[in-house]
């Protein structure tokens, strides 16, 4: 349906606005943080799809150019708070993720990954060539067709069968459903990024990747215990045997699994002690 000739201007005019002021920012030599904190507020305010996503590809664009300097790996951006900032254990990774809802309770995303080597930083864009998606836990996915997720906790993994690290994410999927996922990311010798390995282990199956899918009314629990070397999360269930494989009617059913990594490979471990690992 097209949109009123009166609404379709009154969008216009607000993007233009918010144009204008960043080119003020930028004549006035303010640092491209400044402009990054205006496109931000910009995207949280805004009520408009297609403003939202004109932002969102600003929001792209400016940080891709704040990235490009080695200097940017240390670098706090901590005027930015909607910015999701985190470093691998190692300190070797460097991921930034953010989000927006649309008007319909689906989200859009934009992510970058660094990767550092020596006195070299690799900057990967994260793109989404379609509209953010609910992944397979099979198979590769490259860094320009990405799912879109808020990535929170990123280490590495040593494996004889060459290094890669283990990221934890939350995505809001629709209206309806949200989920977590327990990611693999594998690093080229030119710091590039790809997604997925088939190190998960569960009944005699091998995944690439593990994908929580729940109610968007629930809360689970998802994260890397250093201790024990798990990976522990909620058993998820339906709320009634009749909602079985149905995942929007899916919860935390008060018991906890987790992955062990052994011999290179994440085996599954039902109905753990979980205690103070929350």
């Amino acid at each position: 349906m097209h949109q009123p000739i009166q609404q379709q201007t009154t969008m216009k005019h607000s993007l233009l606005a918010i144009l204008c002021l960043l080119t003020a920012l930028s004549a006035h030599g303010e640092i491209r943080e400044e402009r990054l904190v205006v496109l931000f507020d910009s995207l949280k305010s805004c009520d408009t799809d297609s403003i939202k996503d004109q932002l969102n590809k600003e929001i792209q664009i400016t940080l891709g150019e704040a990235l490009k300097g080695n200097e940017s790996f240390t670098y706090p951006f901590d005027k930015i708070p909607n910015l999701g900032k985190i470093y691998s254990d190692d300190k070797k990774v460097r991921i930034y993720t953010w989000s927006f809802p649309y008007t319909d309770r689906t989200h859009g995303y934009g992510g970058f990954i660094q990767t550092k080597s020596k006195d070299r930083v690799t900057t990967t864009p994260l793109t989404l060539s379609r509209e953010a998606y609910l992944p397979s836990q099979q198979g590769k996915i490259a860094a320009n067709d990405w799912y879109g997720s808020l990535y929170y906790k990123v280490f590495p993994v040593k494996n004889r069968g060459g290094n890669y690290y283990i990221a934890l994410g939350w995505s809001g999927y629709n209206a309806a459903s949200d989920y977590k996922l327990i990611e693999t990311l594998n690093i080229d010798g030119k710091g590039n990024v790809s997604f997925g390995k088939m190190v998960f282990e569960k009944k005699g199956k091998n995944d690439s990747r593990i994908v929580l899918e729940y109610s968007a009314e629930a809360k689970i629990s998802l994260l890397y215990d250093e201790s024990s070397k798990r990976i522990i999360f909620d058993h998820l269930a339906p709320i009634e045997p009749g909602y079985k494989d149905i995942h929007v009617y899916y919860g935390p059913d008060f018991t906890y699994d987790a992955y062990q990594l052994k011999k290179g490979t994440w085996h599954l471990e039902e109905n753990i002690d979980a205690r103070n690992k929350r």
